[in-house]
């Protein structure tokens, strides 16, 4: 009986020591998962973050395997959701995406260590090595990490916001001005088409008259103008207002000019 127990006694306690290099063994990986996964979030190109994704892919995997041989079903999500977020890292065609994904690996790599050291405080009697207690402190210094960079981002994010509503009030702005601007070129050209019609049938009527008053005055001579004055509404639409004004301004006096020219002949005749 004796003999028993102590065969049981001895297989718990190496059970427990087994369990406690499994957990070891898990701890060493995720450290190793986190600092890949820490250099690939700080890398300055795509690159580089994918060179340290691959190798922290390799590392959550054997976590995953661990923490599921020692039982930490926490630890074991955790790791597999960091893995996915480094494969998705890998497969992304910019550093903004591809760090992105690093980042969220990351920042699951600081919380797979915690819940493997939690694990492990509860799987066994075993009191906690110098090297756990050294995992603790770096437990807490990368949470404290984590904290401020939350912080940084938070700021950075709020900072994004601010830009993005003066961007958005830029375009709004630009946008009311060349609705603006639309409108009165719109009505601009209304009115220049209104001109148009109505100089182009005054001038035709004054060129009659004129016609007609040449052959009043010389029966054997004919009134000649070289005023071009019909026009298409296409070529409104490079000139303004005013410049529609002094087109016909001035093919009225050409017409007027010419006219004055051909009866001062008359009367030098007469």
């Amino acid at each position: 009986m004796k003999k028993v127990s102590l065969i049981l006694f001895l297989s718990c306690f190496i059970s427990q020591i087994n369990a406690q290099d499994l957990y070891e063994d898990a701890l060493t990986a995720a450290s190793y998962a986190y600092s890949h996964s820490k250099k690939a979030h700080g890398a300055n190109n795509v690159y580089h973050t994918q060179e340290y994704a691959d190798k922290a892919i390799e590392a959550f995997e054997k976590v995953e395997s661990l923490s599921d041989e020692c039982g930490c079903k926490q630890a074991n999500e955790t790791a597999y959701q960091a893995k996915e977020d480094m494969v998705s890292s890998l497969e992304q065609d910019t550093y903004e995406r591809s760090r992105f994904f690093a980042k969220r690996a990351k920042d699951l790599g600081a919380k797979l260590l915690e819940e493997l050291t939690f694990c492990q405080a509860n799987a066994g009697s075993i009191s906690y090595t110098e090297e756990a207690s050294n995992q603790e402190n770096e437990i807490a210094e990368i949470t404290e990490e984590v904290s401020l960079k939350q912080q940084e981002l938070e700021e950075k994010r709020r900072q994004l916001e601010i830009e993005q509503q003066k961007l958005e009030q830029q375009i709004a702005d630009q946008n009311r001005k060349k609705a603006e601007f639309e409108a009165r070129r719109a009505a601009e050209f209304k009115e220049q088409s209104l001109i148009k019609s109505k100089a182009e049938v005054a001038l035709k009527k004054l060129e009659s008259a004129l016609q007609e008053l040449s052959v009043v005055l010389n029966d054997e001579s004919r009134f000649e103008s070289q005023a071009d004055y019909l026009r298409s509404e296409n070529e409104l639409k490079n000139e303004s207002l005013d410049d529609t004004k002094s087109f016909y301004v001035n093919r009225a006096k050409e017409l007027t000019q010419t006219a004055m020219q051909q009866f001062a002949s008359y009367n030098m005749e007469n």
